[in-house]
């Protein structure tokens, strides 16, 4: 009798063979797929950080100028009555220098019975002392700056200043935020630019941002920061840009 067993499984090995080929090559197929995604996700995910700094001097739009002086009297009431004569003389010259009563405010008044403290004693018409001054707050800094340096008009008028502090503010800040955060992210990217040229890459897009804190000084030196009419404006963003 013919040999039918063996005709009947040649079929089979055959389809068998077929699916695992295809199976193989689907795996392969799949596999190479998969690694070149993971390559992708990797590139895509490589990112450089840099910071970006901007700055910008602007001109202070807010003034405070404290003025202060002495007076003495035999009495308490003596050298309150010579330090109400002597304000009344600095406010009358501060108005005279274009200042307005709402810009001038009277600062509170200290006695000091110089007797009560002993060690040597000041002549008997100087026993009381008393001090106090003015304060101007004005959005005119050009005026302050003027007035603030003609000080020997209120020698003039009587009035001695002990001291003659003015401190000058920049309070716009909102107004220049978002043209100096632009300016800073574009020196991060030419920072970024400069490391992909070294490096043999190519800058993308942002990953992410963080803006710094805005710092206000004076455009020489941080110790007279208060004191300068002018200032300087500065922030320091950091930013990651991807890496293609």
């Amino acid at each position: 009798m013919p040999d039918t067993t063996s005709r009947s499984n040649q079929p089979r090995s055959s389809t068998a063979l077929l699916f695992a080929l295809i199976l193989a090559a689907g795996t392969a197929l799949g596999g190479a797929l998969i690694a070149g995604a993971i390559r992708d996700a990797r590139h895509f995910d490589q990112a450089v950080e840099v910071r970006g700094l901007a700055e910008q001097v602007v001109k202070s739009d807010q003034a405070s100028w404290q003025l202060g002086f002495t007076t003495f009297g035999a009495d308490a009431a003596g050298a309150n009555k010579a330090w109400a004569e002597k304000v009344a003389a600095l406010e009358a010259q501060l108005r005279a220098a274009g200042f307005a009563d709402s810009e001038i405010r009277r600062q509170p008044l200290s006695l000091f019975d110089s007797y009560g403290n002993g060690g040597n004693l000041p002549p008997a018409n100087q026993r009381f002392r008393a001090n106090g001054g003015v304060l101007v707050e004005t959005a005119d800094v050009d005026k302050v700056d003027q007035a603030s340096r003609a000080t020997d008009a209120f020698v003039a008028a009587g009035v001695v200043l002990d001291n003659s502090y003015v401190r000058y503010f920049f309070t716009d800040l909102n107004r220049i935020k978002p043209a100096m955060l632009k300016a800073a992210t574009a020196n991060a990217r030419e920072a970024a630019d400069t490391f992909a040229k070294d490096s043999g890459v190519k800058v993308g897009g942002i990953k992410s941002a963080t803006q710094g804190l805005f710092s206000i000084s004076s455009p020489v030196s941080d110790y007279d920061a208060e004191s300068s009419l002018m200032k300087k404006v500065r922030v320091v963003t950091r930013v990651q840009f991807f890496i293609e």
